[in-house]
């Protein structure tokens, strides 16, 4: 089913921080080992964050969250080099949990494809939400993990209520140039360049709100998101004309959704 994997805002308060899992301990320590870890969360899936075996990235979300369902790593090389996720309320002491009580269940990377890799409906081991901790931990557990280039820490929706009038298509970011004389030059800005839009009819006031949570977390068009299109996962900016709700009945409405694909410098 076509669904969008979007951030948290809190993803983005602070920087990713690189460290170690201490020795023979859980505790978790800042540490030069770890380079190129503030790639992990810049936007773009270009560059890649070196992990070495038994170290993590810690990212701090800044304080309450809700719970947080879904997790997607990009990528840039196939590998099997596994790596894993924590939740825990703990900066340094115990970050890892006592027999990885924190770690995320359903967040074990033991081969990582080239492109998104991505878990839902996620739950902790020791039971319950996974996800409603400050700080988030991606563990290298096998060898130096160096392929990986972009971290979404945030929740699945699933996209319904689409009618049959939405488009898709191909920007090719082409300016058209015609001399004096009528020859006609063009000068290409950027390659192909996707984009998806889509008409919602009739949604209720508790997907309008889910909706809602989703446009605010990536803050109209400023952070990115994933959609999913049934079979591939596509890295889109939401437009700022998007998700503006009109009522057509009482607690039913209307909207749009207008996708396009973020081409990574």
């Amino acid at each position: 089913m076509a669904h969008f994997i979007y951030p948290n805002a809190n993803l983005y308060t602070n920087l990713p921080v690189g460290g170690d899992r201490t020795g023979g301990t859980n505790d978790f320590a800042a540490s030069a080992n770890v380079t190129n870890e503030s790639r992990l969360t810049d936007l773009s899936i270009s560059t890649s964050a070196s992990i070495p075996q038994f170290d993590a990235v810690q990212f701090d979300m800044g304080g309450t969250i809700t719970g947080v369902d879904a997790v997607a790593v990009y990528s840039n090389a196939a590998n099997s080099n596994d790596v894993h996720f924590f939740n825990s309320s703990s900066a340094a002491s115990g970050a890892f949990g006592s027999g990885d009580a924190n770690f995320i269940t359903g967040t074990s990377y033991a081969d990582l494809t080239l492109g998104w890799n991505v878990k839902t409906g996620l739950s902790n081991t020791s039971g319950g939400s996974a996800a409603t901790q400050r700080y988030f931990y991606l563990y290298s557990n096998v060898a130096t993990q160096s392929t990986i280039t972009e971290v979404i820490i945030g929740n699945k929706l699933d996209l319904t209520n689409v009618n049959l009038s939405g488009n898709e298509g191909v920007e090719y970011g082409n300016d058209a140039l015609e001399s004096y004389g009528g020859v006609r030059f063009s000068n290409q800005r950027h390659g192909a360049r996707k984009f998806f839009d889509f008409n919602l009819s009739f949604v209720n006031e508790t997907y309008k709100t889910s909706l809602e949570t989703m446009r605010d977390s990536v803050k109209g068009s400023h952070y990115n998101l994933l959609y999913y299109d049934g079979s591939t996962y596509h890295y889109v900016k939401l437009s700022d004309k998007s998700l503006v709700f009109k009522e057509v009945a009482f607690g039913v409405y209307n909207t749009k959704i207008e996708l396009t694909e973020q081409i990574s410098s």
